[in-house]
């Protein structure tokens, strides 16, 4: 049984979305990947699931009748697996965490570290994505808690500000800016810049302060998009333009880079990063033990 649990997920998800590759999107998966999986339970029950209704997907009999006991295993499963860890001595238990990239490579493997001094036994995975990634993830309860560096309107995510973050202009040492300790938006203007993806904390966060200033990005000479934080790094220090990156990747930067750090003088370069859950009246006690580890923290 426990090789349909994933299918049933997949499954529920197509019938409230009615779009395959909507539910696609959410799990990160391809579309002919949830077709796959839409036909393995199609062949486990020899009986037709879905069938098209102008653009949408609809249930048949079968799918609907599906559809409804697939949400009540989901749920006791979910249920059986809370009071088995809860029945253990707590100090057991797992937890999948998710973060984007700021927190996730420059904050939170410290804080795992930590929290396994106290619970050795806790099983902890982490997964790393964009922001929006991790903010469908949670909302759809495949992780407990989430990091990010922005918040997305989601009535099945709640969460609060957790650390604050500044965002600093980076260009190369020998770049004509390099000597300023503090500059404006507007001294940036002309220069060729690096933006991270779209999806990304960080580039929203960037978008949002270049908005508070009229300015679009198209409005910009945009020499490169980068996967990472640490490809914008490195693009910036071959030389090839400037960009913004969080404070929390300057602060672990190796001294020795050809990377120079300067201020903005705007009170819209700082934000917050969040920690996000799944909105949900009763949660895990792995999940309160580590939310209140966090909580005590002074980071």
């Amino acid at each position: 049984m426990g090789m349909n649990f994933n299918l049933f997920k997949t499954y529920i998800r197509v019938v409230e979305t009615q779009n395959l590759s909507r539910t696609a999107e959410e799990f990160g998966f391809s579309q002919p990947a949830i077709t796959k999986q839409i036909q393995a339970l199609e062949e486990i029950y020899g009986v037709l699931l879905l069938e098209r209704s102008g653009r949408k997907l609809k249930p048949t009999e079968a799918g609907e009748i599906l559809y409804q006991y697939a949400r009540e295993i989901i749920k006791i499963l979910e249920k059986t697996e809370k009071a088995m860890e809860e029945a253990g001595e707590g100090k057991k238990g797992s937890l999948s965490l998710g973060a984007s990239t700021i927190p996730g490579q420059y904050i939170i493997p410290e804080l795992i570290k930590k929290f396994k001094d106290s619970y050795p036994f806790m099983n902890i995975c982490l997964d790393i994505a964009d922001t929006e990634k991790i903010f469908n993830k949670v909302a759809e309860r495949e992780l407990d808690i989430g990091f990010v560096g922005g918040w997305i309107n989601n009535r099945k995510v709640e969460g609060f500000p957790w650390v604050e973050d500044e965002l600093l202009v980076i260009v190369h040492e020998d770049h004509r800016l390099a000597g300023l300790s503090e500059l404006s938006l507007e001294d940036l203007l002309n220069e060729r810049w690096i933006f991270r993806e779209k999806g990304s904390g960080t580039r929203k966060a960037v978008e949002d302060l270049l908005m508070s200033k009229d300015v679009r990005k198209e409005d910009l000479n945009v020499n490169m998009e980068a996967g990472s934080t640490e490809a914008v790094l490195a693009s910036v220090e071959s030389g090839m333009g400037i960009s913004i990156v969080s404070s929390w990747a300057i602060k672990r930067i190796d001294p020795q880079r050809k990377i120079k750090s300067l201020k903005l003088n705007d009170d819209k370069s700082r934000r917050s990063l969040y920690i996000i859950f799944p909105r949900q009246k009763v949660r895990r006690k792995s999940v309160d033990k580590f939310l209140d580890f966090i909580k005590a923290l002074d980071i």
